[in-house]
């Protein structure tokens, strides 16, 4: 073997063995990050119990049909806990570390307005586990295309078209 061959070998056995180094180093990181979720999803029960809430539901799979140029896609809504306090149903999102840093972020704005469309409750809490606070959201819904206006502009004209048929 030549020198030019060794090096080729070496660099062959190299990558390979970056790729796998890679590959195990990502899913060691994988496994702690869901370990650390599910001791942050254990403590948040613990931590909601505490502020008064009853559990209702741990994990709820909603399913979501999309349908995009007519070919339906199914998948699924996850939100970690459904609660229940003063008569009032939330579903709550737990974040950990620094995910939460920003409560008003539009990633976390959009999930848990997400949430809040499809489990239909009367509020969304995001529980940042981190700093042990709870945040309530609510969400304050117009459409650009409100109805309301034509309505009382449908209302108007009937009255006037009323008072014209009266007075002749």
């Amino acid at each position: 073997m030549t020198p030019v061959d060794i090096g080729i070998l070496g660099l062959i056995l190299g990558a390979i063995l970056g790729y796998y180094l890679t590959k195990f180093w990502r899913t060691y990181k994988l496994k702690r990050q869901l370990k650390t979720a599910k001791r942050a999803e254990k403590n948040a029960e613990a931590f909601l119990k505490q502020q008064g809430y009853a559990v209702i539901a741990t994990q709820l799979r909603v399913p979501v049909t999309t349908k995009i140029d007519g070919h339906s896609y199914q998948n699924h809504v996850k939100a970690d806990f459904i609660v229940k306090k003063k008569g009032l149903k939330y579903v709550v999102e737990v974040k950990t570390g620094e995910q939460v840093e920003r409560p008003t972020s539009a990633s976390i704005r959009r999930q848990l307005l997400e949430y809040y469309l499809i489990y239909r409750t009367d509020g969304v809490l995001l529980l940042d586990m981190k700093n042990k606070k709870l945040y309530t959201l609510e969400f304050q819904l117009k459409t650009p295309l409100s109805t309301k206006k034509y309505f009382t502009h449908a209302i108007a004209l009937l009255i006037g078209a009323l008072l014209m048929l009266f007075l002749l």
